[in-house]
């Protein structure tokens, strides 16, 4: 993605004056540009700290701008008791608010997504929270899996009032644990059996059951979904199966040397492209999100895949949580393009405060990312 240059450092050497906003208009015309002209002072200049600028000066006094990468993000870390993190096994936005699922302390804690201040930390016993281990936000409710009390609770997205927990047979549930929603139905994994039972989203009635052993698959390790489509990974056997989310039906499974799973471990989607994690190669498996097709198998130098633990994608870039083996390898975060699958860059370092980082997500501009470690977030800008 390219992004706009403007000065802030300033030019000694050539002592040149200049300026670059994606075009400029020189003797009538519009040119990708940057205008040099001498002058007897330091000037200072707007220029993202991490841009990569080629300058080829010409002989009639241009400079030329070959290529830009991606600006280094601003940062907050969120860190404190009055928060309440313990535990913290993950987070979801929608945009105007924060959730994150405390498993040590059977609590869910609510933030203002623009700020970061606590807005409520909701602990009660009548939110049913019992091993709140997965949460899934789709902008009306906020869905809470307890695994340890086999039960979903349902806040609303809004206000983070109690709508409902959902238990027993009925919904056959059978050790909850990962859990997704589009906003029309809500998928839950189920640790025994097997199986994910659907569950309607305005309602809170029982849909269906789906026996994914019918299709190959002996777990459930990671879950999503999008408007169409539910996504389901099985580490065990390198398979990720596609469902219909309308219906439940079986699309397709997707296994074999083509996609290169090898360990699958985490998914994101955006509705367009598919991210596999591939935890025994640290590499990314890209797909389309229509058609299940294979985009590209992502693994390069330098890249910092290690022990990854999540990821998440905003339809541009794919933000993917590295734990590591050692210290020179962990506790970053990973990103990379999506239109072409390159490394953008490794976040790393003291300023973003990454420690242990398990889990990531993407909303409104903003890159949320829970340090297991600290017991602290980590928010920093998209672009």
């Amino acid at each position: 993605m390219g992004r706009v240059l403007r000065a802030t450092t300033t030019v000694e050497t050539f002592l040149l004056r200049w300026d670059y906003t994606g075009s400029v208009t020189l003797a009538g015309r519009t040119e990708n540009v940057l205008v040099a002209r001498r002058t007897p002072k330091e000037i200072p200049m707007n220029l993202p700290i991490r841009a990569t600028i080629v300058l080829s000066l010409a002989l009639c006094g241009l400079l030329s701008v070959t290529g830009a990468s991606a600006a280094t993000p601003a940062v907050k870390i969120i860190q404190g008791p009055t928060y309440g993190f313990d535990g913290v096994s993950d987070i979801g936005s929608n945009g105007n608010h924060v959730w994150v699922a405390n498993s040590g302390a059977n609590s869910v804690t609510e933030l203002n997504a623009t700020t970061g201040a606590e807005e409520n930390l909701f602990k009660s016993s009548k939110y049913g929270f019992d091993g709140p281990a997965h949460l899934s936000d789709d902008g009306t409710h906020v869905w809470v899996a307890n695994e340890s009390g086999n039960s979903v609770t349902e806040l609303n997205a809004t206000t983070g009032a109690l709508v409902r927990v959902i238990q027993g047979s009925t919904y056959k549930l059978h050790g909850t644990g990962l859990i997704t929603s589009d906003g029309e139905d809500v998928w839950i994994s189920n640790l025994r059996g097997n199986t994910l039972a659907e569950v309607s989203a305005t309602s809170g009635n029982f849909e269906k059951d789906v026996k994914v052993s019918f299709f190959g698959l002996k777990q459930v390790n990671a879950l999503t979904s999008d408007a169409a489509h539910v996504w389901v990974v099985d580490s065990d056997t390198n398979t990720v199966a596609e469902f219909n989310v309308g219906s439940g039906s079986h699309v397709k499974v997707l296994k074999g040397r083509a996609y290169r799973f090898d360990g699958p471990l985490a998914i994101t989607t955006d509705g367009s492209h598919v991210w596999v994690t591939n935890d025994r190669t640290s590499s990314l498996t890209e797909l389309n999100a229509k058609t299940g097709a294979f985009i590209r198998f992502v693994k390069g130098k330098n890249d910092g895949l290690s022990v990854m633990s999540s990821i998440a994608s905003n339809g541009t870039d794919v933000w993917v949580t590295n734990l590591g083996t050692s210290s020179a390898t962990g506790n970053t975060v990973s990103e990379f393009r999506v239109s072409t699958g390159a490394l953008v860059q490794v976040l790393r370092g003291p300023r973003y405060g990454f420690s242990e980082p398990y889990v990531v997500t993407y909303s409104s501009g903003r890159v949320w990312v829970a340090n297991g470690g600290t017991k602290s977030l980590t928010e920093f800008s998209a672009g």
